[in-house]
């Protein structure tokens, strides 16, 4: 009879992520796992074929994360400008993870961190600018570009630990910069 799994994927993919939240994407390694774990490396590749699929699963599982707060922006008012919010509070409440999801450079396509329309999000959040707004799609996009690089911007601040806007003041700037872009010039 084989011995009983000591280490559950779950449980591998729960104390990775923790040692990101700690420490950092790059921290990653299945040394590092087995270390914090107190054993060698063999159930990690027991339980994973590659540490390339368990880095996968953790960016995944980081990415639920964040879930929590977008899914928390979609009851706020406006949605649209919640979606900000949220974005810039996860970054503030968990810099690693926001790294590892929006600042990684690990693959080839690198932009999908960073520009909006490759976020998963992105038909909800826009489609949630055009409803509310009644604008038509062209035009929730380009204010939904310089919106998030925006807020993009905002957050990285909050990632490395630079900013000192306080919650109110990111409220109010994300408000006068979405007002600025739609006091009728066009994008």
């Amino acid at each position: 009879m084989p011995p009983k799994v000591k280490y559950s994927k779950e449980k591998i993919i729960e104390v990775a992520l923790g040692m990101v939240q700690k420490h950092g994407a790059d921290f990653l390694s299945a040394r590092s796992i087995a270390a914090e774990l107190g054993c060698s490396t063999a159930p990690i590749f027991t339980a994973f074929s590659s540490i390339e699929e368990l880095r996968a699963a953790v960016f995944e599982r980081a990415y639920a994360t964040y879930e929590e707060y977008a899914r928390e922006a979609a009851d706020m008012t406006p949605a649209f400008k919640g979606a900000g919010l949220k974005y810039i509070q996860f970054a503030k409440e968990e810099p690693e993870l926001f790294k590892m999801i929006f600042m990684s450079s690990d693959d080839e396509d690198t932009d999908k961190h960073y520009f909006p329309w490759r976020y998963r999000r992105e038909e909800e959040v826009r489609g949630g600018l055009e409803e509310s707004y009644g604008y038509e799609t062209e035009r929730a996009m380009k204010i939904y570009n310089h919106m998030a690089v925006y807020a993009h911007g905002l957050a990285t601040l909050y990632a490395h630990g630079n900013c000192v806007f306080s919650d109110e003041d990111v409220s109010r700037m994300l408000s006068e910069v979405f007002l600025a872009l739609t006091k009728g010039e066009k994008l």
